[in-house]
Protein backbone atom coordinates (compact mmCIF):
# COMPACT_ATOMS: atom_id res chain seq x y z
CA UNK A 1 0.00 0.00 0.00
CA UNK A 2 2.80 2.77 0.55
CA UNK A 3 4.51 1.68 -2.22
CA UNK A 4 1.73 2.64 -4.76
CA UNK A 5 0.68 5.74 -2.46
CA UNK A 6 4.54 6.52 -3.53
CA UNK A 7 4.63 6.38 -6.96
CA UNK A 8 0.83 7.84 -7.01
CA UNK A 9 2.59 10.98 -4.66
CA UNK A 10 5.59 10.94 -7.37
CA UNK A 11 3.78 10.53 -10.51
CA UNK A 12 1.23 13.38 -9.88
CA UNK A 13 4.17 15.55 -9.29
CA UNK A 14 6.43 15.16 -12.80
CA UNK A 15 2.67 15.09 -14.68
CA UNK A 16 1.69 18.28 -16.57
CA UNK A 17 -0.78 20.14 -15.11
CA UNK A 18 -4.13 20.22 -16.83
CA UNK A 19 -5.02 23.78 -15.89
CA UNK A 20 -3.57 26.78 -17.99
CA UNK A 21 -4.58 30.29 -16.63
CA UNK A 22 -3.02 33.55 -15.97
CA UNK A 23 -4.37 36.49 -13.69
CA UNK A 24 -4.27 40.06 -15.63
CA UNK A 25 -5.31 42.62 -12.82
CA UNK A 26 -5.35 45.99 -14.12
CA UNK A 27 -6.00 48.93 -10.89
CA UNK A 28 -7.03 52.20 -11.86
CA UNK A 29 -5.58 54.59 -8.96
CA UNK A 30 -7.22 58.68 -9.58
CA UNK A 31 -4.81 60.02 -7.27
CA UNK A 32 -1.39 58.92 -9.91
CA UNK A 33 -3.37 58.21 -13.24
CA UNK A 34 -2.11 55.27 -14.09
CA UNK A 35 -2.70 51.53 -14.35
CA UNK A 36 -1.23 49.12 -11.95
CA UNK A 37 -0.66 45.81 -13.86
CA UNK A 38 -0.06 42.56 -11.91
CA UNK A 39 0.11 39.69 -13.91
CA UNK A 40 0.14 36.07 -12.27
CA UNK A 41 1.90 33.52 -14.00
CA UNK A 42 2.45 29.78 -13.72
CA UNK A 43 6.32 30.25 -14.18
CA UNK A 44 7.73 26.80 -15.93
CA UNK A 45 5.04 27.76 -18.26
CA UNK A 46 6.32 30.87 -19.18
CA UNK A 47 9.60 29.30 -19.29
CA UNK A 48 8.79 26.60 -21.64
CA UNK A 49 7.28 29.00 -23.62
CA UNK A 50 10.41 31.48 -23.94
CA UNK A 51 12.84 28.61 -23.82
CA UNK A 52 14.08 28.81 -27.71
CA UNK A 53 15.07 32.80 -26.66
CA UNK A 54 17.12 31.68 -23.35
CA UNK A 55 16.81 29.44 -20.27
CA UNK A 56 15.24 32.06 -18.22
CA UNK A 57 15.43 30.33 -14.51
CA UNK A 58 13.46 32.46 -12.87
CA UNK A 59 14.10 32.85 -9.36
CA UNK A 60 17.47 31.30 -9.54
CA UNK A 61 21.26 31.81 -8.98
CA UNK A 62 21.70 30.98 -12.53
CA UNK A 63 18.36 33.20 -13.25
CA UNK A 64 19.23 34.40 -17.24
CA UNK A 65 20.80 38.18 -16.57
CA UNK A 66 17.65 40.08 -19.12
CA UNK A 67 15.00 37.90 -18.31
CA UNK A 68 12.95 40.99 -17.10
CA UNK A 69 13.42 42.41 -20.91
CA UNK A 70 12.52 38.96 -22.50
CA UNK A 71 9.32 38.77 -20.60
CA UNK A 72 8.72 42.24 -21.32
CA UNK A 73 9.08 41.68 -25.00
CA UNK A 74 6.86 38.57 -24.87
CA UNK A 75 4.43 40.58 -23.36
CA UNK A 76 4.43 43.31 -25.97
CA UNK A 77 3.89 40.36 -28.36
CA UNK A 78 0.64 38.96 -26.34
CA UNK A 79 -1.03 42.23 -24.44
CA UNK A 80 -2.93 44.93 -26.30
CA UNK A 81 -4.12 48.02 -24.00
CA UNK A 82 -6.12 50.81 -26.30
CA UNK A 83 -7.81 54.02 -25.07
CA UNK A 84 -8.25 56.48 -28.20
CA UNK A 85 -4.46 54.78 -28.72
CA UNK A 86 -2.93 51.99 -27.87
CA UNK A 87 -1.23 52.41 -24.39
CA UNK A 88 2.47 51.51 -23.37
CA UNK A 89 3.54 50.45 -20.32
CA UNK A 90 6.73 50.44 -18.28
CA UNK A 91 8.04 47.50 -16.54
CA UNK A 92 8.46 47.47 -13.00
CA UNK A 93 9.38 44.44 -11.53
CA UNK A 94 8.48 40.40 -11.15
CA UNK A 95 8.51 38.20 -8.38
CA UNK A 96 8.71 34.74 -7.92
CA UNK A 97 6.19 32.92 -5.18
CA UNK A 98 6.71 29.32 -5.30
CA UNK A 99 5.50 27.96 -8.53
CA UNK A 100 3.56 31.30 -9.44
CA UNK A 101 5.54 34.70 -11.47
CA UNK A 102 3.96 38.07 -10.49
CA UNK A 103 4.90 40.31 -13.57
CA UNK A 104 3.73 44.23 -12.18
CA UNK A 105 3.93 46.88 -15.18
CA UNK A 106 2.52 50.55 -15.03
CA UNK A 107 0.53 52.62 -17.65
CA UNK A 108 0.77 56.21 -16.81
CA UNK A 109 -1.35 59.34 -17.50
CA UNK A 110 -4.64 57.58 -17.63
CA UNK A 111 -7.49 59.36 -16.13
CA UNK A 112 -10.31 56.70 -16.24
CA UNK A 113 -10.36 53.00 -17.19
CA UNK A 114 -13.09 53.33 -18.80
CA UNK A 115 -13.56 51.79 -22.27
CA UNK A 116 -10.42 50.23 -22.02
CA UNK A 117 -9.49 47.79 -24.93
CA UNK A 118 -8.08 44.81 -24.06
CA UNK A 119 -6.60 41.93 -25.93
CA UNK A 120 -4.95 38.76 -23.95
CA UNK A 121 -3.36 35.95 -25.85
CA UNK A 122 -0.18 35.10 -23.21
CA UNK A 123 0.56 31.20 -23.73
CA UNK A 124 -2.07 30.74 -26.49
CA UNK A 125 0.79 30.06 -28.80
CA UNK A 126 1.58 27.40 -26.65
CA UNK A 127 -1.03 25.92 -25.19
CA UNK A 128 -4.91 25.51 -26.69
CA UNK A 129 -6.36 25.58 -23.09
CA UNK A 130 -4.69 28.72 -21.68
CA UNK A 131 -7.07 30.58 -20.62
CA UNK A 132 -6.41 34.57 -19.63
CA UNK A 133 -8.73 36.09 -17.10
CA UNK A 134 -7.88 39.76 -16.84
CA UNK A 135 -10.19 42.26 -14.06
CA UNK A 136 -10.65 45.46 -14.66
CA UNK A 137 -10.86 47.40 -11.29
CA UNK A 138 -10.95 51.19 -10.39
CA UNK A 139 -12.60 53.34 -7.32
CA UNK A 140 -15.84 53.56 -6.71
CA UNK A 141 -15.81 51.54 -10.00
CA UNK A 142 -17.51 47.91 -9.81
CA UNK A 143 -14.42 45.25 -11.20
CA UNK A 144 -15.00 44.32 -14.47
CA UNK A 145 -13.68 40.81 -15.82
CA UNK A 146 -13.62 38.83 -18.81
CA UNK A 147 -11.57 35.99 -19.96
CA UNK A 148 -9.77 35.21 -22.82
CA UNK A 149 -9.81 32.11 -24.86
CA UNK A 150 -7.38 30.91 -27.74
CA UNK A 151 -9.11 32.76 -30.99
CA UNK A 152 -10.96 35.75 -28.10
CA UNK A 153 -11.18 38.94 -30.05
CA UNK A 154 -10.30 42.44 -27.97
CA UNK A 155 -12.83 43.06 -25.49
CA UNK A 156 -13.81 46.78 -23.98
CA UNK A 157 -14.17 47.31 -20.20
CA UNK A 158 -16.93 49.70 -20.32
CA UNK A 159 -18.89 50.38 -17.14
Amino acid sequence: MKASLLNLLLFSALAPHDFFVSILTIRHTPSTQTLDLTWRITAHDIEHALENVAPLKLGSEREYPKADSILNAYFLQHLLLMQDKQLTWTWVGKELDGETLYCYLQVDSIASPKDLLVQNTLLQDLFNEQQNLVHVEGDKLPTRSHTFIRGSTPYTFTW
